[in-house]
C-alpha cells in the first residue's frame, strides 16, 4: 500500500480547526460552501485532493480538528461535538460530510462562543503535541449562518465565562489566523473577523474569494482558487495612477458631466480618538455619464454632502429605484487616507445618501444614492426619478432606525436583538448598456423582539423588561444544564 504524504508547499505544517454550525439554519447552504470553500481549503493544506491513502504522521504533518456547535434548544444534550485531531484529510472530510444539520428550534442566534472555546482547547492540545516541532501555521475557520448569542461559554473547562468577542481576541493574540465563511453577509460575523485582526499591523488587503454575491468569505492564512481580484485592487488601480481622472477607471466612452467635491463624516478608529467624535472627510470627484445622456448638472452645487446609511435600511425603498438614472463617480487620490476610508466603508455594507445643498438656483436633483460594486470595482450613483418620494422614504427609514436604536439603548437587546443584517443591496452590473441595480433581501423582514429565523414569530415585542428576563433565564438554564452534566459524569 502506497501512502501519500501531503506536502503543502504554501501552508507548511499546519494546525487547522473548522468550527461549524450544526443546525438546520446552515443545512440548505452547506453544499455550496463545501464545494466552493471547504474542500479547496483542505486541498490547500493537504497539497492536493484528499485521498484515502493520505497520511501526515501522528505529530509531524498537518493536523485537522472539527468542532460542531448548536443552539440552546439542544439541551440537555451537549452544545458542542468535537472530533479528536486527525492527520488524514480524507477522514476529516468524512467527518464534515456526516454532519446532520438538524434542530435549531427556530433560534435566530447560535452558540458560537461554545464552539470557539472548544476550538481554543483543541489548539492548546495541538501545542502540547507540537513541542518537538515548534511553531506551526494555525488556522481557525468559522462556518455559520447565525450571529452569536450574547451568552458566554459554559461548557469549556479553560474558557468558561468568555464571550465570542473575547474568544476571537484570544485567537488573535495567540497568532491563530481566524476566517469566517457564511452564506449571507452578517455584520456580527464580520465584526468577529475584524476583532481578530492583527494588532499594530499594516492595513489588511483581503482577496475576494466569494463565488456567490450573497456569500461572505473573510479569509486569513488560506489561499483559495477563484480569486476574482488582486488584493486591494482599487488602491492599486487608483492610488498610484499618475492622473486618475483623465485616465479613469472603467469610464471608457463616457463623458464628464460634473466636477466637484464629495464630503462625508465617519467614525474614527477606536484607538485614535473619542468614539463620539466624527471625522469629516472630503474628496475631489467627477461624475461621468454615457454620451448623449440628458443630465443637466448646470445647477449642481460645487460640494455634495453624503450621509452613510446601512444598506439593509434601503430594502423598503426598492420600488423607488426603478428606472433610475445611473451615473458613475470617479475619485482622485489627493487624500489617500480618505479614499481608503471610503472604499472600506462602502465595501462593508454601507450606502451613501448624497444630498444636494440648497443654492440660489433650483436643482432638479435633491438626492442620489451612491453604491459601490465590488464586482465591477466602481462607484455608481442612482438618481431616482421620484425625488420627493425618495426623500420622504429616506427620512422615514432613518427616523425609524433611530427610534429602534433608542429603544435598544433603553430596554436592552434581549438575547440577540433585532436582526437587521438579513438584507443586502446587491449590485447586478449587466453587460452592454443595460445596467440596473436592484434591491434583494435574503430573509423575510424581521421585527422588533425575539424573532425566529424564518417564521418571524415576535415574542415580547417592545417589552424591554421581558427581554432582560429572558436573557437571564436562558443564561441560568445553560449554567444549570452544564452543572447537571458534570454531576451525571461524576456519578
Amino acid at each position: 500500500l502506497e501512502l501519500h504524504v501531503p506536502n503543502p508547499a504554501n501552508a507548511g505544517v499546519a494546525d487547522v480547526v473548522f468550527v461549524i454550525e450544526g443546525t438546520a439554519n446552515l443545512g440548505p447552504y452547506f453544499e455550496s460552501l463545501r464545494k466552493n470553500y471547504i474542500l479547496p481549503a483542505i486541498e490547500y493544506f493537504n497539497g492536493g485532493p484528499p485521498a484515502e491513502t493520505d497520511f501526515g504522521g501522528d505529530y509531524g504533518g498537518t493536523q485537522y480538528g472539527l468542532v460542531v456547535f448548536n443552539t440552546v434548544d439542544c439541551a440537555p444534550e451537549s452544545y458542542v461535538q468535537c472530533h479528536a485531531p486527525t492527520s488524514s484529510a480524507f477522514e476529516f472530510v468524512s467527518w464534515i460530510d456526516n454532519i446532520q444539520f438538524m434542530g435549531g428550534g427556530a433560534e435566530s442566534c447560535s452558540l458560537i462562543a461554545e464552539g470557539l472555546s472548544v476550538a481554543l482547547q483543541l489548539f492548546d492540545d495541538f501545542k502540547k503535541m507540537r513541542e518537538q516541532i515548534g511553531q506551526t501555521h494555525k488556522v481557525c475557520v468559522l462556518l455559520c449562518n447565525s450571529p452569536p448569542y450574547l451568552l458566554p461559554a459554559v461548557e469549556s473547562v479553560s474558557y468558561t465565562g468568555c464571550t465570542a468577542d473575547s474568544l476571537v481576541k484570544i485567537i488573535r493574540d495567540r497568532g491563530i489566523h481566524f476566517s469566517v465563511v457564511a452564506p449571507r453577509k452578517l455584520p456580527p460575523l464580520r465584526a468577529l473577523f475584524e476583532r481578530a485582526s492583527p494588532v499594530g499591523g499594516a492595513v489588511e488587503s483581503l482577496p475576494d474569494y466569494s463565488q456567490d454575491p450573497f456569500h461572505m468569505v473573510l479569509v486569513r492564512g488560506i489561499s483559495l482558487p477563484g480569486e476574482k481580484t488582486t488584493p486591494c485592487p482599487l488602491v492599486e488601480h487608483v492610488f498610484f495612477n499618475p492622473n486618475p481622472i483623465s485616465q479613469g477607471q472603467g469610464v471608457t466612452n463616457k463623458v464628464v458631466a460634473w466636477t466637484g467635491v464629495l464630503e462625508w463624516q465617519e467614525k474614527p478608529k477606536a484607538s485614535s480618538m473619542d468614539s463620539a467624535t466624527k471625522l469629516t472627510r472630503s474628496l475631489p470627484c467627477q461624475v461621468h455619464v454615457n454620451p448623449g445622456e440628458n443630465l443637466n448638472t448646470d445647477q449642481w452645487p460645487q460640494k455634495l454632502i453624503m450621509q452613510l446609511i446601512p444598506q439593509q435600511l434601503l430594502t423598503t425603498l426598492g420600488h423607488l429605484f426603478r428606472n433610475s438614472r445611473m451615473v458613475q463617480f470617479l475619485f482622485t487620490n489627493k487624500d489617500v487616507e480618505s479614499l481608503k476610508g471610503l472604499y472600506r466603508i462602502m465595501a462593508n455594507g454601507f450606502a451613501g445618501c448624497v444630498h444636494f445643498p440648497h443654492t440660489t438656483s433650483p436643482c432638479e436633483v435633491r438626492v442620489l444614492m451612491l453604491l459601490y460594486s465590488s464586482k465591477k470595482r466602481i462607484f455608481m450613483g442612482l438618481i431616482p426619478n421620484d425625488q420627493s418620494g425618495f426623500v420622504n422614504g429616506i427620512r422615514q427609514v432613518i427616523t425609524s432606525h433611530k427610534q429602534v436604536q433608542q429603544h435598544r439603548a433603553v430596554s436592552g437587546s434581549g438575547v440577540c436583538g433585532k436582526r437587521e443584517e438579513g438584507f443586502s443591496v446587491v449590485e447586478n452590473m449587466c453587460s452592454g448598456e443595460t445596467k440596473k441595480l436592484f434591491m434583494s433581501n435574503l430573509l423575510q423582514p424581521q421585527h422588533n423582539g425575539l424573532c425566529s429565523n424564518r417564521r418571524c414569530v415576535c415574542l415580547f415585542q417592545n417589552a424591554g423588561i421581558m427581554h432582560s428576563y429572558c436573557f437571564i433565564i436562558v443564561y441560568f438554564t445553560l449554567m444549570i444544564n452544564n452543572w447537571l452534566k458534570h454531576q451525571i459524569l461524576r456519578v
